[in-house]
Protein backbone atom coordinates (compact mmCIF):
# COMPACT_ATOMS: atom_id res chain seq x y z
CA UNK A 1 0.00 0.00 0.00
CA UNK A 2 1.45 3.29 -1.08
CA UNK A 3 1.00 6.77 1.12
CA UNK A 4 1.09 10.11 0.21
CA UNK A 5 3.87 11.73 2.36
CA UNK A 6 3.94 14.98 0.55
CA UNK A 7 1.02 17.34 -0.44
CA UNK A 8 0.92 20.41 -2.03
CA UNK A 9 -2.07 22.69 -2.83
CA UNK A 10 -1.63 25.75 -5.20
CA UNK A 11 -4.16 28.26 -5.05
CA UNK A 12 -3.41 31.69 -7.40
CA UNK A 13 -6.13 34.65 -7.49
CA UNK A 14 -6.59 37.60 -9.44
CA UNK A 15 -5.48 40.59 -7.71
CA UNK A 16 -8.17 43.03 -7.43
CA UNK A 17 -6.70 46.01 -5.44
CA UNK A 18 -3.10 46.85 -5.04
CA UNK A 19 -0.82 45.61 -2.12
CA UNK A 20 1.48 48.71 -0.95
CA UNK A 21 3.87 49.71 -3.42
CA UNK A 22 3.90 46.03 -5.24
CA UNK A 23 1.95 45.86 -8.46
CA UNK A 24 -0.88 43.82 -9.08
CA UNK A 25 -0.39 40.93 -10.33
CA UNK A 26 -1.24 37.47 -9.55
CA UNK A 27 2.69 36.92 -9.08
CA UNK A 28 1.53 38.45 -5.45
CA UNK A 29 -1.28 36.08 -4.70
CA UNK A 30 -0.32 32.54 -5.03
CA UNK A 31 -1.02 30.27 -2.32
CA UNK A 32 0.48 27.01 -1.27
CA UNK A 33 -0.52 24.67 1.58
CA UNK A 34 -0.23 21.73 2.69
CA UNK A 35 -3.59 19.95 3.31
CA UNK A 36 -4.70 16.97 2.82
CA UNK A 37 -8.45 17.55 3.14
CA UNK A 38 -7.77 20.49 0.34
CA UNK A 39 -6.45 17.86 -1.83
CA UNK A 40 -8.85 15.55 -1.49
CA UNK A 41 -12.05 17.86 -1.52
CA UNK A 42 -10.27 19.43 -4.68
CA UNK A 43 -9.89 16.29 -6.39
CA UNK A 44 -13.58 15.02 -5.70
CA UNK A 45 -14.93 17.99 -6.95
CA UNK A 46 -12.88 18.13 -10.06
CA UNK A 47 -14.00 14.30 -10.87
CA UNK A 48 -17.52 15.47 -10.53
CA UNK A 49 -17.36 18.13 -12.35
CA UNK A 50 -14.44 17.45 -14.59
CA UNK A 51 -14.55 20.79 -16.68
CA UNK A 52 -13.01 20.88 -20.24
CA UNK A 53 -9.22 20.00 -21.23
CA UNK A 54 -7.85 23.38 -22.06
CA UNK A 55 -3.91 22.67 -22.72
CA UNK A 56 -0.93 20.75 -21.46
CA UNK A 57 1.60 22.10 -19.44
CA UNK A 58 4.87 19.53 -19.17
CA UNK A 59 3.07 16.27 -17.58
CA UNK A 60 0.12 18.20 -16.19
CA UNK A 61 -3.32 18.21 -18.26
CA UNK A 62 -4.92 21.51 -17.21
CA UNK A 63 -8.78 21.58 -17.23
CA UNK A 64 -10.98 24.89 -17.46
CA UNK A 65 -13.94 24.56 -14.75
CA UNK A 66 -17.57 25.02 -17.21
CA UNK A 67 -19.27 27.24 -15.11
CA UNK A 68 -16.42 29.89 -14.61
CA UNK A 69 -12.99 31.10 -15.57
CA UNK A 70 -10.99 28.35 -12.73
CA UNK A 71 -8.15 25.95 -14.25
CA UNK A 72 -7.05 23.43 -12.27
CA UNK A 73 -4.67 20.06 -12.74
CA UNK A 74 -3.33 17.47 -10.44
CA UNK A 75 -0.89 15.00 -10.38
CA UNK A 76 1.07 12.24 -7.77
CA UNK A 77 4.71 11.06 -8.22
CA UNK A 78 6.72 8.65 -7.04
CA UNK A 79 9.81 9.82 -5.01
CA UNK A 80 12.68 8.02 -3.19
CA UNK A 81 12.13 5.78 -0.65
CA UNK A 82 8.85 4.74 -1.35
CA UNK A 83 7.58 8.44 -0.86
CA UNK A 84 4.79 9.97 -2.87
CA UNK A 85 3.63 13.13 -3.19
CA UNK A 86 0.17 15.35 -4.70
CA UNK A 87 -0.05 18.38 -5.71
CA UNK A 88 -3.10 20.23 -6.98
CA UNK A 89 -3.33 23.80 -8.66
CA UNK A 90 -6.32 26.07 -8.94
CA UNK A 91 -5.96 29.18 -10.89
CA UNK A 92 -8.78 31.12 -10.34
CA UNK A 93 -9.10 33.82 -13.43
CA UNK A 94 -12.23 36.79 -13.95
CA UNK A 95 -12.40 40.27 -16.20
CA UNK A 96 -9.59 41.51 -13.59
CA UNK A 97 -7.30 39.18 -14.89
CA UNK A 98 -7.41 39.92 -18.81
CA UNK A 99 -3.73 40.51 -19.56
CA UNK A 100 -3.12 36.79 -17.14
CA UNK A 101 -2.06 33.94 -19.08
CA UNK A 102 -3.47 30.47 -17.59
CA UNK A 103 -0.14 28.72 -19.69
CA UNK A 104 2.60 31.07 -17.65
CA UNK A 105 0.69 30.34 -14.47
CA UNK A 106 0.80 26.81 -14.06
CA UNK A 107 3.67 26.85 -15.72
CA UNK A 108 5.28 28.90 -12.80
CA UNK A 109 3.63 26.93 -10.42
CA UNK A 110 5.30 23.86 -11.77
CA UNK A 111 8.26 25.38 -11.80
CA UNK A 112 8.01 25.87 -7.84
CA UNK A 113 6.83 22.67 -7.53
CA UNK A 114 9.75 20.72 -8.97
CA UNK A 115 11.26 22.68 -7.29
CA UNK A 116 9.94 21.46 -3.35
CA UNK A 117 10.16 18.08 -4.91
CA UNK A 118 13.61 18.53 -5.57
CA UNK A 119 13.98 19.71 -1.97
CA UNK A 120 11.96 16.83 -0.16
CA UNK A 121 14.04 14.23 -1.53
Amino acid sequence: MTAITHVYNYTVRCPHYKENEKPASWLNHVEVNQSSEIALNRITKWHDEPGTKAFESGEFVVRKSNTDDTYYAMQSNRMFNNAHSLVTFKVFLDKCCQDADPEKIIAHLVEDYNGRLAKAQ
